[in-house]
């Protein structure tokens, strides 16, 4: 099927809209104002992200000579990140208006289905085309008048509606994965506090013991591995594998270990818990039995405990808290680079609940993170498919 190639600013009617967002300053703004500015950080890749807490008075945004959007509208973000992202604004019961950086599209077209068009701006191929018109270094955006310029391939409107129907499946069902994997570390977090308390008030008033109490061995990891890095080898978790409670296990490094005691030192076995110690403090994660035996960089320490005395899981989770973090920020000395050494780790307060509770805890752990574990799984084979879907459609495949 032959389609005609439009320009993406011939897709809008005459009684459409293709425009940018507003200039508003700070100066221009009001907390209190009845009309909501949206950003940049509102618009997300398909998404409404409706995350942005700005606004401004009825008043000013008539002197301004706002735009004010209407539901349905396609919003385009002409910077970062990724720049052109695009999604269909949703409606609000205030009125709304948007930055500058923001185009607005509103085709009013009978040729035209906005659901389609979105996702054509949000496909690979097209962001490619995008790509070739960013200018600038260290603010990088596309001009609206750039964005004009762009080609689209443009089928039948039931075509299109056929297509966006199917993506729309396909992105509902990525997007429920990942609302399940969200809903699990919130409820995570809940047990903890039904379980323990609020760590930072201990309303259940358990023991408070320094680290160093429960501590067999604590260490860093070593500088200048980077010469030892390899494409297979043994497994290297870096600072930006450990998260809050949790490791991220799909960019892991790998190393040729040396032989010696320094290696010896900075191997890590089933139940040591990894703890940033560099840059964001308090990131706590346990080694599970996939990585042992792997080694860590030197933004990260490495904490044996009496398991005895203090589960593991327990105390990743606790250092993670807002009680741990706390302790974090006030033991970090410099105002340039955050940092920690072995004192400020060894004094850190903790609360020791009976041992029996904290096992408890990391039988629910185990349950919750299984059932995620399959959600992520999920959630990969509906971004796979997404993204194949995505493909198919806009090479005239699908």
């Amino acid at each position: 099927m032959s389609l005609q190639i439009r320009k993406l600013q011939s897709l809008i009617s005459q009684n459409g809209l293709f425009a940018d967002g507003d200039w508003v300053e700070s100066k221009d703004q009001d907390p209190n104002g009845e009309v909501r500015l949206i950003q940049l950080a509102d618009i997300g890749t398909g998404e409404f992200v409706d995350k942005s807490n700005r606004f401004m008075t009825m008043d000013k945004a008539k002197l301004l000579r706002c735009t004010f959007l209407e539901p349905g509208d396609i919003l385009i973000a002409r910077m970062p990140d990724p720049i052109g992202r695009a999604c269909i604004f949703p409606g609000s019961n205030k009125p709304c208006v948007t930055v500058v950086d923001v185009c607005i599209m509103r085709p009013l077209s009978s040729d035209v289905d906005s659901r389609w068009l979105m996702h054509t701006i949000n496909s690979k191929k097209f962001n490619n085309h995008i790509l070739n018109f960013v200018t600038g270094t260290t603010r990088q955006r596309i001009s609206r008048g750039n964005l004009a310029k762009l080609e689209i391939p443009l089928p039948p409107l039931p075509e299109q509606k056929r297509i966006a129907a199917i993506l729309d499946k396909a992105d509902s069902l990525r997007r429920k994965n990942q609302q399940a994997i969200q809903l699990a570390d919130k409820f995570l977090r809940a047990v903890f506090l039904d379980m323990f308390g609020d760590p930072v008030t201990n309303p259940k008033g358990w023991d408070v013991k320094e680290l160093d109490y429960c501590l067999i061995f604590l260490t860093s990891g070593a500088r200048g591995w980077a010469k030892h890095y390899s494409g297979s080898g043994d497994k290297f978790i870096r600072i930006q594998n450990v998260s809050k409670n949790k490791l991220l296990l799909n960019d892991l490094a790998y190393v040729n270990a040396p032989d010696g005691a320094e290696a010896n030192r900075t191997k890590t076995q089933i139940g040591d818990v990894l703890l940033s110690i560099t840059a964001d403090l308090g990131r706590a994660a346990v080694v599970i039995e996939e990585i042992a035996g792997s080694y860590i960089n030197q933004h990260l320490a490495l904490l044996r405990v009496k398991q005895n005395k203090l589960n593991p899981r327990y105390l990743a989770a606790y250092l993670s808290s807002e009680a741990g973090v706390t302790q974090f920020k006030a033991k970090n000395k410099s105002a340039v680079k955050a940092g920690l050494n072995f004192t400020d780790i060894r004094t850190l307060n903790i609360l020791l609940p009976p041992i029996e509770l904290q096992n408890k805890y990391e039988e629910l752990y185990k349950k919750v993170t299984f059932s995620i574990n399959y959600k992520q799984e999920s959630l990969q084979f509906s971004e796979s498919l997404f993204k194949s879907l995505s493909q198919k459609a806009f090479s005239g495949e699908l």
